[in-house]
């Protein structure tokens, strides 16, 4: 076993849940930190059997990293979208420097865009990069995941709507490359040092998206576009958080100017294999786009 200790935050989310067996497929030693040691145990299974730690810490409460962090070589500082992301993760990256920890991995995003959530990111960035210890930024662009909510309509009907132009396109990222992604720059160490890696797959329209899901499905799949004020509308009879609502709409925004249009080789060039398809990735989840009953 690697004797580096690894701390991962997050493991048990989009991305974690497959960085976890990855991880443990490499040998590292590894430290996961979870709010509920019970359910993580539950979700994570077989990934602890290389003898993982399971240890109770919470991004709200500092003093709980300062404890987890103990003895830690690398904090892998991952967690969901939140109002409270920026506070949550400073706490975690002064534990990290108090602790004597020499290095974050931090997953962002896509950090130039002007949303919260990559603002967020960004500024986390800066303080992990004035804050002495090393580091890597992981910053995968629009997760296919996405799509499970984008298209949740899909579930009752042919169609699915968003306020994207249906001429733009987006380059769309498999959690799977993400945890291939990190799993490697954790593994390798000083190889990484100071690198930001913008990760994406292939750039496609929401027509393509729709082409997509018909051949996999086997149905005639639409894609629908309608103006930001009734999208918005749409989303807050669904019951969306109006902080999330916020940070959509300057996405789309964003995302109507081509800025998600950009196509990297990370996956391939640092994972070591080509970027997951979009057909990859609605073929090996089309149960969650099927039609319900």
């Amino acid at each position: 076993m690697n004797e580096r200790l690894i701390a991962v935050t997050g493991a048990t989310g989009v991305t974690g849940h497959h960085l976890a067996p990855r991880l443990a497929a490499r040998g590292l030693n590894i430290r996961y930190l979870v709010r509920d040691v019970n359910k993580a145990r539950a979700a994570l299974g077989p990934a602890l059997d290389g003898g993982a730690e399971l240890v109770a810490a919470d991004l709200d409460d500092r003093e709980s990293y300062d404890r987890a962090l103990l003895g830690v070589h690398t904090l892998y500082l991952n967690s969901g979208h939140s109002p409270v992301l920026g506070e949550q993760q400073t706490n975690a990256i002064e534990a990290a420097v108090a602790a004597g920890c020499e290095r974050i991995v931090k997953l962002s995003g896509n950090v130039d865009s002007p949303a919260p959530i990559p603002e967020a990111h960004k500024a986390l960035e800066a303080k992990i990069a004035a804050c002495g210890l090393r580091y890597t930024f992981l910053r995968p662009n629009f997760y296919m995941t996405n799509l499970q909510y984008l298209a949740a309509g899909l579930k009752d009907g042919d169609v699915f709507t968003s306020a994207i132009p249906r001429d733009v396109t987006m380059s769309m990222t498999d959690p799977r490359d993400v945890a291939d992604l990190a799993a490697t720059v954790l593994a390798e160490d000083e190889k990484h040092d100071g690198e930001g890696y913008y990760q994406t797959g292939a750039a496609v329209s929401l027509d393509d998206v729709a082409e997509t899901f018909s051949r996999v499905l086997g149905r005639d799949i639409r894609y629908e576009t309608v103006d930001v004020a009734v999208w918005e509308d749409m989303v807050t009879k669904r019951g969306l958080p109006s902080w999330l609502i916020e940070h959509q709409v300057k996405m789309i925004g964003f995302a109507a100017n081509g800025a998600y249009s950009y196509v990297t080789n990370v996956t391939r060039d640092i994972a070591g294999h080509p970027a997951r398809t979009l057909e990859d990735f609605i073929t090996d989840h089309a149960a969650a786009f099927a039609r319900a009953g």
